[in-house]
């Protein structure tokens, strides 16, 4: 049952942050963007899919993720996302999970 959950936490956070990163972006020039880029953090969210997940459910994932943002919805995803881990993965993506 662990392994669902931590598989479903690692989705919804790298959904959430992708969704964040795609609205920030919408707002940012090319100027701007070569002056302070972002985004490079997406590899700690793809080592928590390919952590908890299996790589034909990472897959799919990433091929379906504007999809799943939407099915899901922000709500949603934001109140998973800040669940921690289930036991021995109290991190969230990249970071010690702050109690």
């Amino acid at each position: 049952m662990k392994d669902r959950r931590n598989a479903t936490i690692a989705i919804a956070r790298f959904l959430a942050y992708k969704n964040d990163l795609n609205k920030r972006l919408e707002n940012m020039t090319d100027e701007q963007f070569a002056e302070h880029p972002i985004g490079f953090e997406v590899g700690q969210y793809v080592d928590d899919l390919m952590k908890y997940c299996s790589e034909s459910m990472v897959d799919t994932v990433l091929r379906h993720q504007e999809d799943l943002i939407l099915r899901l919805g922000e709500d949603y995803l934001s109140i998973v996302a800040f669940m921690p881990y289930a036991k021995g993965g109290e991190v969230y993506a990249g970071r010690q999970a702050e109690q």
